[in-house]
């Protein structure tokens, strides 16, 4: 029997279980020396659209665990050869294109590996998005497999340069860069439809939840735009610049049980964020699906007063964000930009 094939038997015998699998060690990688920022006239979205910021406090080992079908996925024990290898990738990422298909090639392969194996059928998938970069697209859109359902994960690759959460408490110029950061997720929140998503660079992960729910809205309503007029709809309709942030899970983060304990791994977290995006909402969880609209249905206009102590934006800026889009604040009326009509194109040019 040739010793490949006897290779492939051994693998194949050993037993492991998704817990361990997801708990892989990831690749430590350098950080990208050569950043290069989009051109500004591409991006229609701007710091000052995040307006709300909050912990995503039960994104954690315990509310993972504490839904007794994921606990008891991530504990079964499968054999080694039902998951895919892992390979090694580069670890001296040039550009932020090659880390990238650096996360692609690691992450992409466990998290859709372990998907397959989680759920028997309408099975969840990560795909990575390259292009030209002639349009502005997510690095990584989720949806199910053999399904023209639209994307309900939504990834995005910064360099630690560009974007790191400790950002959040620091500088003036660190602050507006944490918050274009998820002003850039927020987009394509909107422009998909869609919850969850995440944030990755060399050193860590964040997971992100979107919109918030009516109960927050009415609660903090008096404070808040009186110019939104609810709407029918099939799904919530989320509020604008509301997200909430998990704390960030260092890459480097191991795999070490303490009795029943472990800790988050980026490759569990990505997990975890995932399930959350199936056809049901797990217990105590929300639904994938929102409800934007078109332009015109002026859904930005629910929205809250933004967080005291948020950076202001300066005269130029606000002045592109007209120029570009239509409008600067989400209570401002419809501008024929935001479907298109305007004298150029927003997107791409």
């Amino acid at each position: 029997m040739p010793l490949s094939s006897i290779a492939s038997q051994n693998h194949d015998s050993k037993r492991t279980s998704l817990l361990d699998y997801l708990s892989l060690p990831n690749p430590a990688l350098s950080l990208v020396e050569r950043v290069m920022e989009p051109g500004p006239s591409r991006d229609k979205h701007f710091f000052f659209d995040v307006r709300n910021v909050r912990s995503w406090s039960d994104f954690s080992v315990e509310s993972m665990l504490g839904v007794p079908e994921l606990k008891s996925l991530l504990y079964r024990e499968m054999q080694c050869g039902t998951l895919s290898t892992l390979h090694p990738v580069g670890t001296s990422p040039a550009t932020r294109e090659q880390l990238h298909l650096a996360y692609r090639d690691h992450f992409g392969v466990k998290l859709n590996a372990a998907l397959k194996s989680s759920l028997a059928q309408s099975t969840l998938q990560m795909h990575s998005n390259t292009g030209d970069n002639t349009h502005m697209l997510p690095d990584f859109t989720s949806t199910v497999i053999k399904s023209h359902e639209r994307i309900r994960v939504v990834g995005i690759v910064l360099c630690y340069e560009q974007w790191r959460s400790d950002m959040r408490h620091g500088s003036l110029a660190e602050r507006v860069r944490y918050l274009s950061g998820l002003a850039r997720l927020q987009h394509f929140f909107r422009e998909y439809g869609c919850r969850y998503g995440f944030i990755i660079t060399e050193i860590e992960l964040v997971c992100v939840r979107y919109g918030g729910d009516d109960m927050i809205y009415e609660f903090k309503r008096s404070e808040s735009s009186p110019s939104f007029t609810e709407i029918s709809s099939s799904a919530p309709i989320p509020i604008f610049g509301y997200l909430e942030v998990s704390n960030a899970i260092a890459l480097s983060e191991q795999h070490t049980r303490n009795g029943k304990d472990f800790n988050m791994t980026a490759g569990l977290a990505l997990w975890y964020l995932h399930m959350q995006a199936c056809d049901e909402p797990l217990p105590g969880h929300q639904h994938w699906k929102l409800e934007i609209g078109k332009p015109s249905a002026m859904t930005r206009k629910k929205h809250l007063v933004r967080d005291a102590g948020m950076p202001k934006p300066v005269f130029v800026e606000t002045r592109r964000a007209k120029r570009i889009r239509g409008w600067i604040w989400p209570n401002e009326e419809f501008n024929k930009k935001e479907s298109g009509k305007g004298r150029r194109s927003v997107l791409g040019k």
